[in-house]
């Protein structure tokens, strides 16, 4: 059976951030948001992985995985502005050793959507000195952790938290502002580049990046493909590569982190400058259980475009919520042959990790949407789902078979 294997050292292994599974996490914003019953679900527990991260760090070790990304709470490391909390620093110490101690190799993101309260309270990221701020978290914890990281990633995905925050209005703050998310913007960049530079200064031979999330978009081609292209070429433009650009010329990349799950199918919508996504079943392409359009051709087409940086790429989140079991291993195989065809053409692809490692909470969805690689119930069960065996094999041996 024919089959390709993958470079010496790469990265296999999973996703998570704190909010979706830690639990408890009671003095930030998406807290607030659910106390205050601007969102159907509450997060509560989550799967309790504040308490339970060793059991889920041995699973993900049995599972083959030499890498696992997660994010550091900042509103449990700094609960109040001038206030640095010992204890939390020390957990997420501890956290760190127990990767390092089962040769899994932390990736640790420092702001995964969530704000501690007294930050979003001083106006979060539209107050003109949020990025100072920030930095004094980034350079607090890139100190207290100096040595026991070597990859960094600053924000994850800033442009779908602005999107969802200042324009959709459907997270905190639930602003509908094309003003106040572009402040948020330029705030959010002045974030990275402040971060990017204090980690370099605070550690030694470490790889900074902030986690971009990319998806094709293509102008239905079924009516009125000319109007529909515009609003395609401007999420294209804006919501893919712009930021990337960005921060490729400012020389604070230290590689690509990537978060790809689907592709849009983009229809002119007048007064609306984005479009709207169509979902008209002349569109053959299948769905997900989240009606997400699955297209591991977009994720190499995706894939192909970032060439040019020539920067080494780990895709950080790529996953799926499905009805069937059998559907998440065609997913997963096909998204990694993408991936094995653009790593054929050159493309300097180091690592693979899947979101997410555990069933967990998806934000203004609840617990519905399964993505986990381990199935985790109500009542905090963890289950090794099927489709984790297929991926343990390609973890292990570092190959996938064609066949």
């Amino acid at each position: 059976m024919p089959s390709f294997s993958f470079p010496p050292g790469f990265f296999w292994g999973a996703s998570t951030s704190s909010y979706q599974v830690e639990g408890n996490n009671n003095n930030n914003d998406w807290f607030l948001w659910e106390v205050e019953g601007k969102v159907a679900f509450s997060c509560g527990r989550a799967a309790d992985s504040y308490q339970r991260f060793e059991e889920d760090f041995q699973l993900a070790k049995f599972l083959g995985h030499n890498s696992h990304r997660f994010s550091l709470e900042w509103s449990r490391i700094q609960p109040h502005e001038k206030e640095f909390n010992k204890k939390e620093i020390e957990h997420y110490r501890q956290v760190i050793y127990s990767l390092l101690e089962k040769d899994i190799q932390p990736i640790v993101t420092l702001h995964h959507f969530t704000n501690p309260l007294w930050f979003y309270q001083k106006g979060c990221w539209v107050n003109p000195y949020s990025s100072d701020y920030f930095a004094r978290y980034v350079e607090k914890i890139s100190r207290e952790l100096s040595g026991l990281v070597k990859y960094w990633i600053t924000i994850n995905e800033p442009l779908v938290y602005i999107y969802n925050s200042y324009f959709r209005g459907i997270w905190p703050p639930g602003e509908n502002s094309l003003r106040k998310a572009g402040e948020v913007l330029k705030n959010i960049k002045e974030a990275h580049l402040k971060a990017y530079q204090i980690i370099h200064k605070t550690n030694n031979k470490v790889f900074v990046s902030l986690a971009k999330h990319l998806r094709e978009f293509s102008p239905c081609h079924f009516l009125n493909f000319g109007q529909n292209f515009v609003p395609a070429f401007l999420r294209n433009k804006f919501f893919n590569f712009e930021l990337l650009n960005y921060f490729y010329k400012k020389k604070s990349l230290d590689f690509l982190a990537v978060n790809y799950y689907s592709k849009d199918f983009v229809r002119f919508s007048g007064g609306e400058l984005f479009g709207k996504n169509c979902y008209s079943s002349h569109h053959q392409l299948r769905r997900n259980s989240l009606g997400w359009y699955v297209s591991p051709d977009s994720f190499f087409n995706i894939l192909l475009r970032l060439k040019r940086f020539n920067l080494d790429i780990i895709i950080t989140e790529n996953g799926t919520s499905e009805e069937r079991p059998e559907l998440y291993e065609d997913f997963l195989r096909t998204h990694i042959l993408s991936m094995v065809k653009a790593i054929k053409l050159g493309v300097k692809v180091k690592g693979y990790l899947w979101w997410s490692l555990i069933d967990n909470f998806e934000w203004e969805r609840g617990f519905s949407p399964k993505f986990g690689l381990i199935g985790v119930d109500r009542n905090l069960n963890r289950t090794i789902k099927p489709f984790s065996y297929i991926y343990k094999n390609i973890c292990i041996n570092n190959l996938i078979n064609y066949g």
